[in-house]
């Protein structure tokens, strides 16, 4: 989830360009980490870009309802709430389930070694990028603080 988080930063912030380069640097680092084969990767990075298109999709779901419990709207009542909670619960719910799905299809493609690293792969992607980010708003105060 911090990608989504990075990457809804990074078209807010920066150029598709950046959008691009986290893009490409996720493609050599998963390659590199899972190991895949030239034939897996030629299986494999459709059904992972699906994977990801589909949890892009339920992560803005997920952006809409925090937006909606964080500024709720005048005169909401104890069923709007409720029904608010639901529909946060269900996105969550739905987002286990994408993850099942997809687990399965995965499985289908790689060996189990190899999915299990995947998912390493990905929480070290997304430490990375946090650490990049960090990095560079160190550097950012750092630099308008010596002005």
């Amino acid at each position: 989830m911090l990608l989504f988080s990075l990457a809804g930063i990074a078209q807010r912030k920066f150029d598709p360009q950046m959008l691009e380069l986290i893009k490409t640097k996720k493609i050599a680092f998963m390659t590199e980490q899972v190991g895949l084969t030239s034939q897996e990767a030629e299986k494999f990075w459709p059904v992972y870009n699906e994977l990801e298109k589909e949890r892009y999709m339920l992560m803005n779901k997920k952006r809409e309802l925090e937006h909606m419990s964080e500024t709720p709207k005048p005169g909401m009542n104890e069923a709007d709430y409720r029904k608010l909670a639901c529909e946060i619960a269900v996105t969550h719910a739905k987002e286990g389930k994408l993850i099942e799905e997809y687990n399965l299809k995965l499985l289908n493609i790689l060996p189990a070694e190899k999915v299990v690293k995947l998912y390493r792969a990905e929480g070290k992607f997304r430490a990375s990028l946090m650490h990049e980010y960090r990095k560079g708003q160190a550097e950012k105060r750092e630099k308008d603080s010596s002005k």
